[in-house]
C-alpha cells in the first residue's frame, strides 16, 4: 500500500468514527428526551431501573448502527474525499496520471471491510439482542412487562401451534396452548392446556388434553419440535419487526413454511447488505464530489438524492417480491443490480 493510499485510508477511517458518533449520539440524545415522561411511569408501572435504561440505549446504539451505516459510510467518504480536496491534496495524484477509481480504491475497500464486518457482527448478535431490546422498549412504550399475544407458529408438517400468551423467559412459559396437526389420512390430532411451561426441550403442561381419531387422552409433556421459545419468538419479530431479524432467522422460519414469501424476500435483501453500503457510496462519490463539472453543494445534493431513491426502488421491489410479483430473490437483488450499473455509469463519466 502506497503512503497516498494509507493518507486516504486513516481519513477515511477517521470520517466514519466522527460520522457514526455524530449519528448515534443524536438520534440517542433525541430519543432520550423523547421518553423524558415515559422512565418515570414505566419506573413506577413495572419497575424499570436505571440499569435496564443503560442497557436498552446500548442495544439501541447498536440497532442504530446497523440502520444508518450505508449513510454513515457515504458521508464519511464525501466528507473525506471533499477534505482532500479543498487542501488539494488530490490534485498531484491526479496530475500524475493515476486514476480517479484508483485514488478511490482505498475508500471502496475500507467500506466493503467495514459492511461486511457489520453485517456479520448483525448476523451474530441479532437473536440474542433483539429481545433484549423488545422486552425493554415495551416496558418504556406501554408501561408494561412484554408478553405477545396470539402467536401462531407452524411447525414440522401440517402442525400449528396458536399461544394466546406467551411469556419468555428462563423457563419460557405459555397460558392458554393449543397445537392442530392435520394428516391426509384423517388422522387430525389437537392438543390444549390451560398452561405450558418449557423445560428440557419439551412443554411441561398443565390440564393437557389430546384428541385423535381414538378419542381424548390427558397428556402432560408436549414435544417442541418446531415449537421452541426461539421459534415463538421468531414469529412475533416477523409480525412485528421483519426488518430487524437475520438471514438464519428467515431461513429458520423456511425449514417449516417454505412458502412464507415475505421470510424469503427479506432473507436475500439481508444478504445484500454489504453491497447495498459499497453501491451507495460510489453511487453518491461519483455525483457529489466537484471535480469541475457542478458545485460541491449541488453534487452533494444530487449524490443524496440518488441514495433516496434506490431505497424507495428497495421499497417497492421488496412491495413486489412478497406480493409474490416477481421472485423474492429477484427483489432483493434488482435494485441492487440496478443502481451498481447506475453508478458505475457515473462513476465512468467523472473527469480522471
Amino acid at each position: 500500500m502506497q503512503i497516498f493510499d494509507r493518507y486516504v485510508t486513516r481519513n477515511y477511517l477517521r470520517f466514519c468514527l466522527l460520522t457514526a458518533v455524530a449519528f448515534i449520539g443524536m438520534f440517542t440524545f433525541m430519543d432520550l428526551l423523547a421518553r423524558v415522561d415515559d422512565i418515570p411511569l414505566s419506573r413506577a408501572a413495572v419497575g424499570l431501573t436505571t440499569s435496564e435504561i443503560i442497557h436498552y440505549y446500548l442495544i439501541n446504539m447498536v440497532f442504530l448502527l446497523f440502520q444508518f451505516l450505508p449513510y454513515i459510510l457515504l458521508i464519511a467518504g464525501i466528507g473525506c474525499v471533499t477534505q482532500l480536496l479543498r487542501k488539494r491534496e488530490w490534485t498531484p495524484m491526479l496530475s500524475a496520471g493515476r486514476p480517479t477509481w484508483r485514488s478511490f480504491a482505498p475508500i471502496f475497500i475500507c467500506a466493503l471491510i467495514i459492511a461486511t464486518s457489520v453485517s456479520m457482527f448483525r448476523e451474530a448478535v441479532i437473536p440474542q439482542l433483539l429481545p433484549q431490546h423488545e422486552s425493554i422498549q415495551r416496558k418504556l412504550n406501554n408501561h408494561r412487562e412484554w408478553r405477545p399475544t396470539d402467536l401462531w407458529v407452524r411447525g414440522e408438517g401440517a402442525r400449528r401451534l396458536h399461544a394466546q400468551i406467551f411469556t419468555p423467559g428462563e423457563p419460557a412459559h405459555i397460558a392458554g396452548l393449543e397445537v392442530f396437526s392435520s394428516s391426509k389420512f384423517g388422522n387430525d390430532t389437537r392438543v390444549w392446556a390451560d398452561s405450558a411451561k418449557y423445560v428440557d426441550g419439551t412443554w411441561q403442561l398443565q390440564g393437557g388434553i389430546e384428541t385423535n381419531s381414538k378419542g381424548e387422552t390427558a397428556i402432560d409433556v408436549f414435544d417442541a419440535d418446531g415449537f421452541s421459545p426461539a421459534d415463538l419468538l421468531r414469529s412475533y419479530f416477523v409480525r412485528n419487526r421483519p426488518l430487524d431479524l437475520n438471514s438464519e432467522s428467515y431461513a429458520n422460519l423456511l425449514k417449516y413454511d417454505p412458502g412464507h414469501r415475505q421470510a424469503e424476500t427479506y432473507m436475500w435483501s439481508a444478504r445484500t447488505l454489504p453491497f447495498v453500503a459499497l453501491v451507495l457510496l460510489v453511487l453518491g462519490l461519483s455525483t457529489s464530489i466537484n471535480l469541475g463539472r457542478v458545485s460541491s453543494k449541488e453534487g452533494v445534493a444530487r449524490g443524496l438524492l440518488l441514495c433516496a431513491l434506490f431505497f424507495v426502488a428497495e421499497l417497492l421491489f421488496r412491495d413486489m417480491g412478497v406480493r409474490g410479483a416477481i421472485s423474492p430473490w429477484l427483489a432483493a437483488i434488482a435494485p441492487v443490480s440496478l443502481f451498481a450499473g447506475v453508478s458505475l455509469w457515473a462513476f465512468s463519466r467523472t473527469p480522471s
